[in-house]
Order: structure tokens, then C-alpha cells, then sequence
């Protein structure tokens, strides 16, 4: 995947914190729609200072750009347990599958299959919140199951053998070896490492997340997880 305008401003404005707008026009006509869907989400919001016109994170956008980087930090100390979330609402309620999807991702659940989430980290506080929030009842069921080698290969193959994600890993891995060679040659280190990195974050998000154990025996992962060890030099 490549980052979108909205993706690349928002990351911006993570990183600086306010921007004037007349540096936010580089990204062409498309500027001025990505900050009003990024205000209407809340977000950003519009401030101005000295008669300029400027963007400024809020916490509400601070809040999610950590949530998407939470992927990223690993379960080391796993108890052994894999968290399971299954649903059964219709395709006819398309809006409610899809909000409480990304509900799911963002906690950092990812699709073992169909309308069947999983994730190495204890989120029954979390599920039972979204579950009262969406009203869904008796549609959503949590379950905690110990880990066995079987189950534990099925998952590993379900986040590897994505073809997509295999392909978005790989064309990361180019990306970002040869942006690395370049930092500390440049003024804009930090935030090409903060894309790149969200960027990781966002592609992870695809599969279900694994315990560190699991990350250093693929070579893939392993090799991925030590280029962002790297970018995370450059984006703090």
C-alpha cells in the first residue's frame, strides 16, 4: 500500500502539531477536502495566528494516530491465551458490520475468517464496552481459548500467507531500506520515518497480530520489525 493525502497531512500535522495552510497546498487540490474530512472526524481543527490560516492536531487525532501505532507494540509478555470475537449481523445491516470492524481492527484484532476476529492481548473490557455501545447483544460473542500448536500454526498461516500482505511487506521492506540509506542527509528525517512507520502499522493492521515469539521465527516479519526498530531512531 501507499499512504493517501489524507494519510501523509495527517501525518504531518501529528508530527509538527500546527502547519500553515499555504504549506499543506503541496499536496494540490485535494488539500483542502482531506482537512475538511479531517476536521469533520475531528481530528484536526482550523485555528488562525498572526492573520495566517493554520491546522492543528487535536487529542481526538493524537488519540487515533496512537491507536493505529499500537499494532505495533508487541505482546512479550503473553499469558498463552488467544481472545476470539465472532458475530453474526447481517450483510443487509452493511454500516453497523462495518463500524463495529474497524472497532475490532483498531483494538488490533485481526480476520482469522469470516465474522471471526482474533488477538493475543486481553480485550473483554474493551469488547464488552463496544458491545453496549452498538447495542449488539446476543450478536457478539467473546470467547478465551488456550493456545495449542494447531491453533497457533492456523493463525501464524492466516497472517502470512495473506498474498497482499506478503507483497505490501516486501515493497515496505524496499521503501524503507532506501529511505534509511538517505536519513540524516535531509531536514525531513522524522517525518518520512513517521510515515513510513504509520505505514507499517497500517499494513499489520491487515492480519492478526502475533506475540513477539511468533514475529522472530518469520523472516519476513523479523526483517520488517528490525527496520522499524531503525525508522523509530529517526521519527522520535
Amino acid at each position: 500500500m501507499s499512504l493517501s493525502p489524507m494519510q501523509e497531512i495527517f501525518i504531518l500535522l501529528e508530527d509538527e502539531k500546527e502547519v500553515p495552510y499555504y504549506r499543506l497546498t503541496r499536496w494540490g487540490r485535494s488539500a483542502r477536502g482531506v482537512l475538511a474530512k479531517l476536521k469533520n472526524l475531528g481530528h484536526i481543527e482550523k485555528i488562525e495566528k498572526d492573520k495566517e490560516l493554520y491546522y492543528k492536531i487535536t487529542e481526538t487525532g493524537e488519540d487515533y494516530f496512537d491507536n493505529v501505532l499500537s499494532y505495533l507494540k508487541s505482546t512479550r509478555a503473553w499469558d498463552k491465551k488467544w481472545r476470539l470475537v465472532m458475530f453474526e449481523i447481517p450483510e443487509t445491516d452493511r454500516a453497523l458490520r462495518d463500524k463495529l470492524r474497524r472497532q475490532l481492527a483498531n483494538l488490533g484484532m485481526g480476520l482469522l475468517q469470516s465474522s471471526v476476529w482474533i488477538t493475543p492481548k486481553n480485550v473483554e473490557k474493551e469488547i464488552e464496552e463496544i458491545n453496549n455501545d452498538l447495542e449488539l447483544s446476543l450478536k457478539l460473542k467473546f470467547f478465551e481459548v488456550k493456545s495449542t500448536p494447531i491453533l497457533n500454526q492456523q493463525i501464524i498461516d492466516k497472517a502470512l500467507n495473506n498474498p497482499i500482505l506478503k507483497i505490501e511487506l516486501e515493497r515496505f521492506t524496499r521503501e524503507a531500506e532506501r529511505a534509511l540509506k538517505a536519513m540524516g542527509k535531509a531536514g525531513s528525517d522524522q517525518f518520512n520515518a513517521k510515515k513510513l512507520i504509520f505505514e507499517y502499522a497500517s499494513i499489520l493492521k491487515k492480519g492478526p497480530q502475533l506475540p513477539q515469539e511468533f514475529v522472530i521465527q518469520n523472516e519476513t516479519l523479523k526483517k520488517c520489525n528490525e527496520i522499524y526498530l531503525k525508522l523509530r531512531k529517526f521519527a522520535i
